[in-house]
């Protein structure tokens, strides 16, 4: 593989991707505007936790056999040093011009601190996020909120009220907590070998895969429960068909085993259902058809 796709698979431009699309999306939900100015100061802070994460776990992906890893290793410092430079300088640009994001983007950059180096004070001493059981995936779910709900909300002129807030929220949640096993699935024994305590490594992969049908499960229900008490319309309702295409596309991968590419194009597939949701929802309201029909 060329330097370049190296790099490119270092900067994981799934993760960008992704994260920017759920800015956009659910900006659009809660503050009724097309938030596309955030979607750069989301990449540049995703680019760090990313990046840092790189950095200081190259012996795991080593035995993972992530690509671009021996790179990284080979030129640790110069990652390092653009780790931070990207959302540094974001701030002086972000800071003047809408200074509400910046205890957001504060506590992005501190969870992806705690997340690679061990400042966590714990009982057992400084520890890491990621080396703390469940705490590792909790603490990457809570900088997808910050990014995706935090970052619109901060700059928001208009906000729906919080039910609505917080029916999306708990319904992401566990959401996208599957996509952390299915990684932690793909890095099953380097992870093992590195003590790291993920779900599959603490549970064995049959608990991983329970675990991602009863977070998958409780999504749709969250949906359910907020389109019924009218805390959300059908338009957000439809966000239901996320958990059931994850179910569909992770089964059969799961039986064989989960890879690198399946978590990637997993990652994909969810840009791509927040994209098009975007875009079908913009053509309906369009159409001048009804955009908030509650039961």
């Amino acid at each position: 593989m060329s330097a370049g796709r190296e790099i490119l698979a270092i900067a994981r431009p799934h993760i960008l991707g992704v994260a920017i699309a759920a800015a956009v999306t659910f900006g659009w939900l809660l503050t009724g505007r097309y938030l596309l100015w955030l979607a750069p100061v989301v990449a540049a802070d995703w680019f760090f936790v990313n990046l840092l994460n790189r950095v200081t776990d190259v012996a795991e992906d080593a035995r993972n056999g992530i690509v671009g890893t021996a790179l990284v290793a080979r030129h640790a410092r110069l990652f390092l040093a653009a780790a931070f430079l990207a959302p540094l300088a974001s701030f002086l640009i972000t800071t003047p011009i809408a200074p509400a994001l910046t205890v957001p983007r504060l506590g992005v950059m501190l969870l992806g601190l705690g997340y690679s180096y061990r400042i966590v004070p714990t009982l057992r001493g400084l520890r890491r996020i990621k080396e703390i059981y469940a705490a590792k995936n909790l603490g990457s779910a809570l900088i997808f909120v910050l990014t995706g709900f935090a970052y619109p909300l901060a700059v928001a002129t208009r906000i729906e009220p919080a039910t609505t807030l917080a029916v999306l929220v708990l319904f992401f949640v566990p959401f996208e907590v599957t996509f952390e096993i299915l990684y932690d699935l793909r890095d099953l024994e380097g992870d093992r070998a590195e003590r790291v305590p993920t779900f599959p490594v603490v549970h064995g992969a049959t608990g991983a895969r329970r675990l991602i049908d009863a977070l998958l499960v409780l999504s749709a229900i969250v949906i359910a429960v907020g389109l019924f008490t009218s805390s959300i319309g059908v338009r957000e309702a439809l966000m239901v068909a996320a958990p059931v295409v994850q179910y569909v596309f992770y089964r059969p991968r799961f039986a064989r085993g989960i890879t690198a590419r399946d978590c990637i194009v997993a990652t994909h597939v969810a840009t791509a259902e927040l994209v098009l949701f975007l875009v079908g929802t913009a053509a309906w309201s369009a159409a001048g058809l009804p955009s908030d029909i509650r039961l």
